[in-house]
């Protein structure tokens, strides 16, 4: 559970952040650095066709090296606006429920922009590789290597539809590198951290020797063991509701009943309900320092 704010004054509650750039700065900042590279990469462009004009052929060399990076920078506010701008309205028919689970589908449009942009990028770097001196060759050319392996990490990734199984012995959570489900008493541990991918996630730790661990994929890089990644901004919910939700339903087991009536559970989408029914030995830390956010 996150600590209140540090220092003798107590920052506002935010909404909580989806990604690992929305935590280093504000949203309206992050907007403002778009504008700022798409400003720049049309610079580019033009210089690109300026240069391509040239009667030399060097001039034309050069042309095609500045088109690729214009090219670079033309994706990455785009990526920027998916993973830190953009937030769309809820879609109740993710949200399906059963006598005997609530099933979350997430959208892998995080997954696919990022993988997006990394192959813009290496294709671009191969094109500066190609073309620049030997000199600056090497540089690109271990450039082009870094997003290779970034572009088979997301490829190998993007294939598991991103989701969260609620039912009244425990959880799955399909997230960037695991598929794996446990019983609520066997986790020891929830925690709202940095995933794989730059996303923010619901990290879930287990019991030493917990039984009902089942893994049913796990990513060719994944390394860390024993826990269980849930991908809030994936589910196109509020992140600060089902960190809430999990936390109840692991803490309280006469909660769980919610999530076998055959319905969702109104908490995952009714902000004043959620905060309002916070049980007293639960506490409110996540609220001394995140709010929910505006419901549309």
């Amino acid at each position: 559970m996150p600590s209140s704010a540090e220092g003798p004054v107590a920052r506002r509650p935010r909404p909580m952040p989806s990604a690992t750039a929305e935590m280093l700065l504000p949203r309206g900042a992050w907007g403002i650095a778009c504008v700022v590279v798409a400003l720049f990469a049309a610079f580019l462009t033009v210089a690109a066709a300026g240069l391509a004009v040239g009667a030399d052929a060097e001039a034309r060399r050069w042309a095609l090296v500045v088109a690729a990076v214009a090219g670079m920078f033309w994706i990455v506010p785009a990526d920027l606006f998916v993973l830190v701008l953009y937030r769309p309205r809820r879609d109740p028919a993710t949200v399906r429920a059963s006598v005997t689970e609530v099933e979350i589908l997430g959208s892998r449009r995080f997954a696919g922009w990022t993988l997006a942009t990394a192959l813009t990028w290496l294709v671009g770097s191969c094109i500066v590789a190609g073309a620049v001196d030997a000199a600056w060759r090497l540089f690109w050319i271990v450039v082009a290597v870094l997003l290779l392996v970034v572009v088979i990490d997301h490829l190998l990734s993007i294939g598991h539809v991103r989701r969260l199984v609620l039912t009244r012995n425990g959880v799955r959570a399909t997230s960037f590198r695991t598929d794996a489900e446990v019983a609520w008493d066997d986790m020891a541990a929830l925690r709202w951290t940095q995933g794989p991918d730059g996303l923010m996630v619901a990290r879930i730790e287990l019991k030493p020797g917990a039984a009902s661990y089942v893994e049913h994929w796990r990513h060719p890089f994944a390394q860390r063991r024993e826990t269980i990644d849930v991908e809030l901004p994936s589910l196109g919910l509020d992140p600060l509701l089902v960190m809430m939700a999990l936390q109840l339903y692991w803490l309280v087991p006469s909660a769980r009943a919610e999530v076998a009536g055959g319905r969702p559970p109104a908490r995952l989408f009714d902000a004043d309900l959620a905060v309002g029914s916070v049980p007293a030995e639960l506490g409110t830390d996540w609220l001394a320092s995140f709010r929910p956010r505006a419901q549309h």
